[in-house]
């Protein structure tokens, strides 16, 4: 687990002042710092408030399952094989398709069970594991090393312990959701942050 905290002062719209405007409407609005209009946001980040800390979710609130794939749509997404024209494939691509995940040649075609790719399609596709990779590589703390007001949190999770393979973020601080609102916005990105109750 990586957490992060935001230095208040290091850019030009995360300022004390605009930390006061945070816990303002935290208090008597339970939102977000309105920087930017969500109906002209390209995507949304929706800080879901589980009662004991906040878990981020790109695009709906709603905890997301996986659609319904074929197996051959889910060997190639999230196995690499690409299986276009059984006429080209060689036999012993078919073969070692079968001894590794049972899936004969004419099975292809058939509904993939969850299972199979349940566990690749969280950690790519959900809800959780998009804001993990689209937050995790930006610079939205200030230097580590940098010394100054520091609030709010974010918890880069890869896995809450051995063995599990959750990925997402979380937060047990909801001014977070203003603060990354903010740091969004000076880097350019047309994306609304919202606190909302777990449905």
């Amino acid at each position: 687990m990586d957490r992060r905290t935001f230095l208040i002062g290091a850019s030009s719209i995360l300022t004390t002042a605009y930390l006061d405007k945070a816990n303002w409407f935290l208090r008597n609005k339970n939102a977000v710092v309105p920087l930017l209009q969500p109906e002209k946001a390209a995507n949304h980040i929706y800080f879901v408030n589980a009662g004991y800390e906040y878990e981020l979710r790109f695009d709906t609130p709603e905890f997301d399952l996986p659609d319904a794939i074929t197996n051959r749509e889910a060997l190639e997404r999230y196995f690499g094989l690409a299986l276009t024209d059984n006429q080209s494939t060689p036999l012993s691509v078919f073969k070692n398709i079968y001894d590794w995940f049972g899936i004969r040649p004419k099975e292809l075609d058939d509904l993939a069970e969850g299972e199979f790719y349940y566990d690749l399609w969280a950690r790519r596709d959900s809800n959780e594991a998009r804001v993990y990779h689209f937050l995790k590589g930006m610079d939205l703390f200030g230097p580590e090393d940098a010394n100054g007001l520091r609030r709010g949190d974010l918890r880069f999770i890869d896995g809450c312990h051995p063995g599990n393979n959750y990925l997402g973020v979380t937060s047990k601080d909801p001014i977070s959701a203003s603060l990354l609102q903010a740091r969004l916005l000076e880097h350019g990105h047309n994306t609304s942050v919202e606190i909302v109750d777990q449905g």
